[in-house]
């Protein structure tokens, strides 16, 4: 078990940052890659005969990030402590914000890549 001293100090330096940033932002980073990409790849598709598993591959690729962004962002919150610091002002109530704030946008956008992706099943690659 990693103590609060040990946690405070992974956090204010070294690699705890970029990973509070990481868990924040990866998952609508690969949401806005990902509707680039499908936008991009949906008229090759059409001129490919209707070919539909590029599509299916890039936003897979979104989800997973985005689920490994959430998961990311619940260690990070595991590791300043779990909880809610309701008055205290320092590394540690910064980090558990940012950590929770992670978690709750990762579940957006996952259900926001999921919501993206069902048009794929319904809708042919030529129909526009």
């Amino acid at each position: 078990m990693v103590t609060k001293k040990k946690a405070a100090g992974e956090f204010k330096e070294g690699a705890g940052p970029g990973a509070l940033w990481a868990g924040m932002l990866a998952a609508p980073l690969a949401m806005l890659v990902e509707l680039q990409v499908n936008y991009a790849l949906v008229v090759w598709a059409c001129k490919a005969g209707g070919r539909e598993w590029p599509l299916h591959l890039v936003a897979f690729a979104a989800l997973a990030v985005s689920a490994a962004g959430g998961l990311l962002s619940w260690r990070n919150w595991r590791l300043a402590g779990g909880r809610w610091y309701d008055e205290d002002a320092g590394v540690m109530p910064r980090s558990s914000f940012m950590a929770a704030v992670g978690v709750m946008v990762s579940a957006l956008i996952v259900l926001v890549v999921v919501a993206q992706w069902i048009p794929v099943f319904i809708h042919g690659t030529c129909q526009r």
